[in-house]
């Protein structure tokens, strides 16, 4: 009884520890020039916030212009941090190592929101609810909506009949909806589901958010892709959970031969959902800048990450998670020193 006290006093500890704890190390006084996102502002106040009662003599300067904008303040050199609300987009690239050799050092520093529209969100794929199929592959997904098929499927599918499906859906064609080609949104469905091709299916229907004078939305692209999958049973698409209807209906995923899991926000949170995304910082290379990197490593800990749960949209990155991150922020600027 005593041993089995001691094993589960021990686990308990373990599991209390789990996320990395801030330590502070000395920095000096100075600034911290931020750039990016402008969904992640509420967020990096209460980074800012926290960061400040540990390091009183940093300070911030917060620029808000978007995503978009943000790896360009990193290469101009304007910007010591770049928001990103996605992965870094393959111009971004070829433009930043037009300055520097490598690619912005990139860290993960929350999960992307379970359903929240506008924000950073995980994919569904749905279809309409009368559609029997429950459950699709990755590799499915990608002989569906892909011309490649890099994640090794035989064939493409053009049909329900292709997917399994008997009777009168056998012969019933799929119809295909998602995100503008070209857009950050879409990116991450070639990287994640076409395994980094870019040929979409010829029959692939592209949506863009709908503006009205002086730049007013009129119509958010996920709405559109829904209300399309709403009227045509053959229909499937992918857009974020946050603008599902009673008239769709999100499909759980197996990636690899793996189980397949549902899209729910413990799926999400946890990280095992195959289609959550991330958010991220970008710096400059290996960060350098002492004022950066500790910031990192403070975003990075269980204090930080708390800070994520308060904000309230995005979701903490799990312990694992958070602390492989640290260790490549470590190790790289560890291999940075030993180069200089």
């Amino acid at each position: 009884m005593r041993a089995l006290l001691s094993v589960c006093l021990l686990t308990w500890v373990v599991c209390a520890q789990e996320m990395p704890v801030y330590r502070q190390r000395p920095v000096p006084d100075g600034v911290i020039r931020v750039l990016g996102n402008s969904h992640m502002d509420k967020l990096m106040e209460i980074w800012e916030e926290g960061f400040r009662t540990h390091q009183p003599g940093v300070r911030f300067e917060n620029t808000y212009l978007g995503t978009a904008n943000a790896i360009a303040g990193l290469y101009l050199k304007t910007a010591d941090l770049a928001l990103m609300g996605r992965e870094v987009m393959p111009m971004e690239d070829i433009a930043y190592r037009r300055v520097f050799p490598n690619s912005p050092f990139e860290i993960a520093v929350a999960t992307a929101s379970f359903n929240v529209p506008l924000e950073t969100f995980a994919f569904a794929i749905f279809v309409n609810r009368r559609n029997p199929i429950s459950q699709l592959t990755l590799q499915q997904a990608d002989a569906i909506f892909g011309v490649d098929r890099k994640r090794g499927a035989p064939a493409a599918v053009a049909t329900w009949g292709d997917l399994g499906l008997t009777g009168e859906w056998a012969t019933r064609p799929v119809h295909l909806h998602g995100y503008e080609i070209g857009s950050g949104l879409d990116y991450f469905f070639e990287q994640r589901v076409l395994g980094g091709s870019h040929k979409w299916n010829p029959g692939f229907h592209e949506y863009a958010n709908e503006y009205g004078g002086e730049r007013k939305l009129l119509a958010n692209a996920g709405d559109l892709i829904v209300k399309a999958i709403a009227g045509d049973e053959g229909a499937i698409g992918f857009c974020g959970f946050g603008h599902a209807t009673d008239q769709v209906k999100a499909l759980a995923l197996s990636e690899a031969g793996g189980r397949y899991v549902p899209l729910t926000r413990e799926n999400v949170l946890n990280r095992s959902y195959p289609l959550t995304r991330t958010v991220y910082i970008d710096v400059n290379s290996v960060p350098a800048n002492p004022l950066v990197q500790e910031f990192l490593r403070y975003v990075l800990s269980a204090e930080g990450q708390k800070g994520v749960k308060r904000q309230g949209v995005y979701l903490p990155l799990p312990a694992g998670f958070a602390r492989a991150e640290l260790t490549r922020l470590e190790r790289a600027t560890a291999t940075e020193r030993q180069e200089q």
